[in-house]
């Protein structure tokens, strides 16, 4: 069942030339053989930690990443983060691996990590974001190809990523009709407010490159995910986060939700 180790040992070899691997997704013949691998995601980050604009009038996401934990019928916590181990990481713990959702999650091998209740997911979940780690969630066809997961419609990916070793900043690199898998979530919003004094502190930690700085102030780019971490960062609490509506957050819930068992 799953993957085995030596077979995953082989598939991450590649790690160092993952975005020279990215770029050649544009290349005419071999990008057409490559997409594939990319199609199909569905993911965002839910920001948790940060000074959150109208708290009071939705649904906060943290409680939404909760849901989905309580609410999966299988949780496997893995025993190390694939992404921090390969680089590896210096700023945060190797040992605050992906936790994997719904049936699709009984498939992956033993030999990675462990099944968890409902109780240790989510003490896990709030282990990583006391850490400053930014939980991302959704459907992400890699993950079922490489932990050998055949019902990928039956799995939910619930990484919490840094912004020095995340996979996704391959998504840099990507020509922009397959790196729309990763998305910021619907009607949230990132706004720079007048207290920002250009410091740049927000810029190196933008994962996908989407912070810059402009006349003296920082500017958030068309390519912003949404995961808050600018926020979180900016000594001067000068950037917001305006969450999405309620409705919005429960269209993503209905999107990503594993498959049922049929």
């Amino acid at each position: 069942m799953g993957r085995p180790a030596w077979q995953i040992q082989l598939i991450t070899a590649f790690w160092p030339w993952r975005n020279f691997l990215a770029r050649m997704v544009g290349w005419p013949i071999i990008g057409r053989l490559m997409r594939p691998t990319f199609l199909g995601d569905r993911a965002s980050f839910i920001p948790v930690g940060v000074s959150l604009e109208r708290p009071g009038s939705v649904v906060l996401p943290g409680r939404i990443v909760e849901k989905f934990i309580a609410e999966s019928s299988h949780r496997f916590i893995l025993h190390r983060c694939l992404c921090r181990s390969l680089e590896p990481c210096q700023v945060y713990p190797r040992d605050i691996g992906c936790l994997f959702l719904g049936e699709g999650a009984r498939e992956i091998a033993s030999s990675l990590g462990r099944a968890a209740t409902v109780g240790e997911a989510i003490a896990h979940h709030r282990k990583a974001t006391s850490l400053g780690l930014i939980p991302m969630v959704g459907k992400l066809r890699w993950d079922s190809i490489w932990l050998g997961v055949k019902r990928g419609d039956r799995l939910l990916s619930l990484c919490h990523c840094c912004d020095c070793c995340c996979y996704f900043k391959v998504y840099r690199f990507l020509p922009a009709e397959v790196a729309g898998g990763l998305q910021k979530l619907e009607g949230l919003e990132v706004r720079v407010g007048s207290a920002c004094d250009g410091c740049g502190v927000c810029v190196p930690h933008c994962f996908i490159g989407a912070m810059t700085l402009q006349a003296g102030k920082a500017v958030v780019k068309e390519g912003c995910r949404g995961c808050g971490r600018c926020a979180a960062l900016c000594p001067k609490q000068a950037v917001e986060i305006l969450l999405p509506s309620e409705e919005s957050l429960e269209r993503y819930v209905r999107l990503v939700r594993p498959a049922k068992t049929g």
